[in-house]
């Protein structure tokens, strides 16, 4: 891979140091494909805002809100950098997710394209024909209608990284922090 893409709501870095993240591995994390980057220019809720991925019919990258205002509320007046990393020292298939690619070390970025509104940007990326941003309730990509996938990410992350994950729940997705805590008193998703 000659670039690799990372976005962030920090503008102007200098160079990239790895962090320990979900994998339990301290890495710089980056996506093989410039447009899926820029879904992770903010980070607001992660999952339980917005899902991202690829659409498996059109090969597009999409956001699915997962309730009603969520779209804007990650993505509008957010601001970012979109930067360019050599790609030459990252990894594939380190992680559960075939678009990420993480390198053990610094990396410098070779360019930067700074994001006055990721909202507007990405409408126009949708404009061009080049995104799918799917509303709720509608969904994409086989996920599922009952949330039950955001309550078994919810089990699993709550397990691994503790309580914090319940606070995140209750404060986006209120209606599901029932099951995920039923789900963790009978042992579900071991």
């Amino acid at each position: 891979m000659k670039y690799v893409y990372h976005s962030s709501p920090k503008q102007h870095i200098k160079i990239f140091k790895p962090n320990k993240s979900t994998h339990g591995e301290s890495w710089v994390y980056a996506t093989k494909d410039r447009i899926m980057s820029i879904l992770f220019i903010s980070g607001i809720g992660g999952d339980f805002t917005c899902q991202v991925g690829r659409d498996p019919e059109t090969g597009k990258p999409y956001i699915c809100e997962r309730f009603k205002g969520a779209f804007d509320l990650r993505y509008k007046d957010r601001k970012g950098s979109i930067y360019t990393l050599p790609g030459e020292n990252f990894l594939e298939n380190m992680t559960g997710w075939n678009e990420e690619v993480v390198c053990p070390s610094p990396v410098v970025p070779v360019g930067e394209e700074l994001v006055d509104d990721a909202k507007s940007y990405l409408l126009k990326l949708k404009e061009e024909n080049l995104l799918i941003i799917k509303y709720y309730p509608e969904r994409i990509d086989n996920i599922t209608k009952d949330d039950e996938d955001l309550v078994e990410r919810g089990i699993v992350w709550t397990r691994q990284f503790g309580e914090r994950i319940l606070i995140e729940i209750e404060k986006y997705q209120p209606h599901l922090l029932e099951r995920v805590k039923r789900g963790l008193k009978e042992g579900r998703y071991l």
